[in-house]
């Protein structure tokens, strides 16, 4: 029986050595799973926040996005609302009244110091205005010897001075175009008070 004390001692601390480390493998475990969940957590928290500051750095982007294209509309269409004026303005020198459109004309006309010369004029213009203009400025000017030339422009209204191969521009379009630059700011000041 001493074979089977000593045995039986062995296997008794065999035990008590198994448990101990058993044990110890569980609270190790225990403690390992634990911290694999922390980080597990912190990863996910961590993610979370980025994803959420992602999402704000996004909508931000957006928003400022919308905000430039809603500027660029606001601003294209002004600058439509400010080329309609100058249009409607057009218009409205084109159709002057009869007696006024040719004093306005003779004005440009005379404005170039020419004594004569050619006048232009687009297809209505050239039956209707051009022999009133033409006697007007032949009479008022010294020396005045301008006809009306048989070839039309496709002008909106005004008139060109042609003296040979030189044309000098009076149509309204070129006349309007002259001073938009200097009168758009004082157009859109009218339009939106800016």
């Amino acid at each position: 029986m001493g074979i089977e004390k000593i045995t039986s001692k062995i296997m008794s601390e065999a035990e008590t050595v198994a448990g101990s480390i058993l044990s110890e493998a569980d609270s190790g475990s225990d403690a390992i799973i634990a911290e694999a969940r922390e980080k597990a957590e912190a990863v996910v928290s961590e993610a979370r926040e980025r994803g959420a500051a992602d999402k704000v750095r996004t909508v931000n982007r957006r928003e400022a996005v919308a905000a430039i294209d809603g500027r660029k509309l606001i601003l294209a269409r002004k600058q439509e609302m400010i080329a309609g004026c100058f249009d409607g303005a057009i218009g409205q020198l084109a159709s002057m009244d009869k007696e006024k459109y040719v004093e306005f004309l003779a004005g440009i006309v005379k404005s170039t110091g020419s004594a004569g010369g050619e006048l232009v004029f687009n297809e209505k213009d050239a039956a209707e205005i051009g022999p009133l203009l033409a006697e007007k400025l032949n009479r008022e000017t010294e020396g005045g010897a301008f006809s009306v030339s048989d070839e039309t422009e496709s002008i909106r209204g005004g008139v060109l001075l042609k003296n040979g191969q030189v044309y000098v521009s009076g149509s309204i379009e070129s006349l309007v175009d002259e001073v938009k630059g200097e009168l758009t700011a004082e157009v859109a000041k009218v339009l939106f008070g800016e």
